[in-house]
């Protein structure tokens, strides 16, 4: 069994969206919602700790993140305006584009941010003994960009994370693999023009945010080719996503050689959850955890630090979350996942947009070049 670091707070139950009401207009119809809500913490802990694998793995508390950590990736104006809508007016606070939050979410998201620092912290230093770390932080961070808040999210943890593990520990290539459903738009925004990070999002086509995620975005002057899109189409089963792993990532992780890496890891892929079209399980999941942490025992000494994004079915996150973590932690639990999903071949468009990202990306890296026939 390979040993893992769980970085969380119990503060995080404190950020409170409250109820989010959609009119449709065509119906007459209002439906409210409650996607990013405290519960997603709690049910994630309890499905490990009934699996026996929270017992098995080392506790650490995120502290919060400070404004120079923020500084990083984000702008002054965006920060002061977060903590401005934070502490003005009552009731629910508007940060952004689908952000939602109270008076102490500010704090809570500095202390998401902190969660991811902290878990880098976990793997770079050499006296913890751990070469992994899993962060069950929220809210999560994304869709983040330098300037505003977008879709649940406050602050970029990851793109944080990535900056304070250059500047702290002298790293020189990170590379950050995304396979929440959603496009890691404020992710991209933040590295585009960076060659020392590699980012790669593993997404629903066409999905959130709109018009952002395609394959043509491959990063500019420096950057380019160190942005890569692989927009699956809704419905893409396990099968697809391995695959993409198999031929895309992986290759291009070799090739890039990160010193870490970094998962932006939302498990809204599953088959269940609210805000997908996607068909990933536990098995998916697991696998695609797996190769991660082979990869990078292959590449960067083992050290990789998985940072929880999205996930919203209650039921079903949780499992899908075990899963991820069984695959880092190279050890399936006894648990018997009750739900079956039917199975399907592959979708032809799964083959068109893995062949076309290659093409794509073949003029930056050797390791996507067609084979000589």
């Amino acid at each position: 069994m390979k040993a893992l670091g769980f970085v969380s707070h119990d503060d995080y139950l404190k950020h409170d969206t409250g109820e989010i009401v959609y009119d449709f207009k065509d119906s007459q119809m209002s439906v409210g919602m409650e996607f990013e809500n405290p519960e997603r913490v709690n049910v994630i802990k309890e499905a490990l700790a009934k699996s026996g694998l929270l017992g098995k793995m080392q506790p650490f508390q995120a502290e919060q993140a400070t404004t120079k950590d923020l500084r990083r990736v984000h702008t002054n104006e965006h920060i002061k305006n977060m903590q401005r809508i934070a502490k003005e007016g009552t009731g629910k606070r508007i940060f952004g584009e689908e952000v939602y939050g109270s008076e102490v979410s500010e704090e809570i998201a500095r202390l998401s941010a902190g969660g991811a620092l902290k878990a880098v912290d976990v793997v770079m230093d050499k006296q913890t003994e751990l070469e992994q770390a899993y962060a069950l932080i929220r809210p999560p961070g994304h869709h983040a960009t330098r300037e505003k808040a977008m879709g649940f999210c406050l602050y970029n943890n990851v793109a944080i994370a990535a900056r304070y593990a250059q500047e702290k520990y002298g790293l020189r290539r990170v590379a950050i693999v995304d396979w929440d459903v959603h496009h890691g738009n404020g992710t991209q925004d933040i590295f585009y023009e960076d060659d020392s990070v590699l980012f790669i999002s593993v997404h629903e086509d066409g999905y959130f945010p709109l018009d952002e995620g395609s394959i043509g975005e491959v990063g500019n002057d420096e950057g380019a080719g160190y942005n890569v899109n692989i927009p699956l189409p809704s419905g893409t089963e396990d099968e697809g996503y391995i695959r993409a792993f198999e031929e895309i990532v992986v290759p291009l992780l070799r090739e890039f050689e990160p010193e870490l890496l970094l998962v932006s890891a939302g498990q809204d892929p599953n088959a269940l959850d609210p805000l997908s079209r996607m068909l990933v399980m536990r098995p998916g999941f697991q696998k695609m955890a797996a190769m991660m942490r082979e990869t990078a025992e292959e590449l960067c000494d083992g050290r990789l630090v998985a940072i929880q994004e999205g996930g919203y079915s209650l039921p079903y996150l949780p499992i899908a979350t075990l899963g991820v973590v069984e695959g880092l932690m190279n050890y399936e639990s006894d648990f018997v996942d009750p739900h079956v999903v039917p199975r399907r071949d592959m979708h032809e468009d799964v083959n068109r947009v893995i062949e076309e990202c290659k093409e794509v990306h073949q003029a930056y890296w050797n390791s996507l070049q067609a084979p000589v026939k």
